[in-house]
C-alpha cells in the first residue's frame, strides 16, 4: 500500500502529529518523538517503522527517539 493511501489509527496519526510538532502548531517545527520500550506507544512507532512511516534511532539511556519520513510527513501534513 503506498503511503499516500495508508490507512492510520488514531494513535499513530497522533504520534507522527505530535512528533512533527503539529499538535501545537499548524507548520511542522520538529522531528523526533522519545519513547522507550516500557511505553505504550514504543509498539505503535516500531509499527510506524515497519511502515516506513518512522525511523528509529539508537538507545540510550533516556530511551530511543523516533523521526518521520517523507513518507510519514505526507500522511498528516
Amino acid at each position: 500500500m503506498k503511503a499516500a493511501t495508508m490507512e492510520l489509527t488514531d494513535v499513530e496519526r497522533e504520534i507522527l502529529r505530535h512528533a512533527l510538532g503539529l499538535d501545537r502548531c499548524r507548520v511542522s517545527y520538529r522531528n523526533g518523538y522519545s519513547s522507550t520500550p516500557q511505553a505504550d506507544s514504543y509498539p505503535v512507532c516500531m509499527g510506524l517503522v515497519r511502515k516506513g512511516l518512522m525511523e528509529r534511532g539508537p538507545y540510550d539511556e533516556k530511551g530511543v527517539v523516533f523521526h518521520v519520513t517523507d513518507a510519514g510527513k505526507a500522511l498528516v501534513l
